[in-house]
Order: structure tokens, then C-alpha cells, then sequence
């Protein structure tokens, strides 16, 4: 059973309701991105040219915690885990068989934090921890999420584009889980194409040392405006 300790607080916004309150593991954040490739083959030749097919939505896979502490006292564990089915379903008051008929959008927040709009393409809930009565308190949510619109960080919005230690940074706009190998300088080159900008990065998450990150801690990539 997760530890609430080892959590934070963040929310789930889905469109046309109040946030949900849940905790989130930050060491647990992960966003996928594919794009499709063909390769015609051709006889005699080893290697095919690749075409490119177009890309695909990101994928932001979520492990959230609901536990009854995050409450009042009106509110029980199954009122939020109804809401989190309900999103699974196409907004009432839509015709079926319409455009309009699909589910509400959900957008992912964490401090700063705030994900690409999404649709919820997956969804478990374990209910984890019960009162004598049966009522839970405490329930393991697992979720997918998939970008409905586009995204503004570097992967999007100019992943090369050239910067400097001194850009202002806006939190807000991505994370990056560290793993072994990685500096400050490395991130800053992958998310940005420029080592040199590592400070940004620095400044927005309070470190000091570039070189000596926290294997599994996760950092906040901003976005730079000069």
C-alpha cells in the first residue's frame, strides 16, 4: 500500500466541475511521445527510406493517491471516484451520434505544474483502505491520459531554439525525472538543444550545483522568453 507520505497535493480539473483534490508520487511522472515512420522496402536494397507518417498525442501515464484526509467532512472517497468515472462518459446533455458527443476534457495540476489538455483514455481505481462499515478511505487511482490540444513546451514550441544562462524562466511546462548520468547542462541540452541555458532550470527548482542531482527527483523544465 503507497505511503500519503511520500506524496503532494495536486489536482485533476475536469472541464465543467471543481478540481479534484489527490496526491501524486512526483518520481512516478511520465509522458510518452511516438510518431509513425513507413519504410518501403525495396529488393536489393539493406535499408529503406524512412517516410514519415505524422505524429502521434503525447501520453501522460499518472499514479495518484485519493485518501479521505484530503476531504470535508461531507465528502467521502466514492464521490470522487464516481466523479473520476463519470469522465469516462460523454457529457450530459449531448446528443449521441453528434461531434459533440464526448467526454469531458481533464487537465493535470501540480504546483506550477500544468499538463496539455487532455481525454482520459484509461482508468483504475483500487480502493486500498475501508472504515468497519466498508466505506473506503483511501483508494490507488491509475490513469492515461492523452493530449487533446497542443502543448506549449520545448518539444513543441522550438525544442533548438537558442537561449542564456540570464532567460527569464515561467514554470509550467514540463518535468524531468532524474536518472543516473544526468547534469543540469545534459537536461538543458536535450529540452533545449543548448547546455549553456542549464540555469534556468537551476533558478526555477532552487539548486545549486548542477552536476549533483537526486536520482529520482523531478525537476520543472520552464519555458524560456528572452
Amino acid at each position: 500500500m503507497p505511503d500519503p507520505a511520500q506524496f503532494v497535493k495536486a489536482e485533476l480539473e475536469i472541464e465543467g466541475s471543481a478540481p479534484i483534490p489527490v496526491l501524486f508520487n512526483p518520481t512516478e511522472f511520465s509522458i510518452s511521445k511516438s510518431n509513425d515512420w513507413k519504410y518501403d522496402k525495396v529488393q536489393g536494397n539493406a535499408l529503406p527510406k524512412a517516410q514519415y507518417g505524422g505524429g502521434n498525442p503525447r501520453e501522460l501515464t499518472l499514479n495518484l493517491l485519493l485518501d479521505k484526509s484530503l476531504l470535508s467532512k461531507t465528502d467521502h472517497i466514492r464521490d470522487i471516484t464516481n466523479q473520476l468515472f463519470k469522465m469516462m462518459e460523454v457529457k450530459e446533455g449531448q446528443t449521441a451520434g453528434s461531434t459533440g458527443a464526448v467526454p469531458p476534457f481533464v487537465t493535470f495540476k501540480w504546483g506550477q505544474e500544468t499538463t496539455f489538455k487532455s481525454v482520459c483514455t484509461q482508468l483504475t481505481v483500487a480502493y486500498k483502505l475501508f472504515r468497519p462499515n466498508g466505506d473506503p478511505i483511501r483508494a490507488d487511482v491509475k490513469m492515461t491520459l492523452k493530449q487533446a490540444s497542443e502543448a506549449t513546451s520545448a518539444s513543441t514550441n522550438g525544442a533548438n531554439r537558442p537561449g542564456n544562462p540570464t532567460t527569464r524562466a515561467n514554470a509550467g511546462h514540463g518535468v524531468h525525472t532524474v536518472k543516473d548520468g544526468d547534469s543540469l547542462p545534459s537536461i538543458a541540452y536535450d529540452t533545449y538543444g543548448d547546455a549553456t541555458v542549464w540555469r534556468a532550470i537551476a533558478d526555477v527548482n532552487g539548486i545549486e550545483n548542477p552536476m549533483h542531482l537526486r536520482r529520482g527527483s523531478a525537476l520543472s523544465l520552464p519555458k524560456l522568453e528572452n
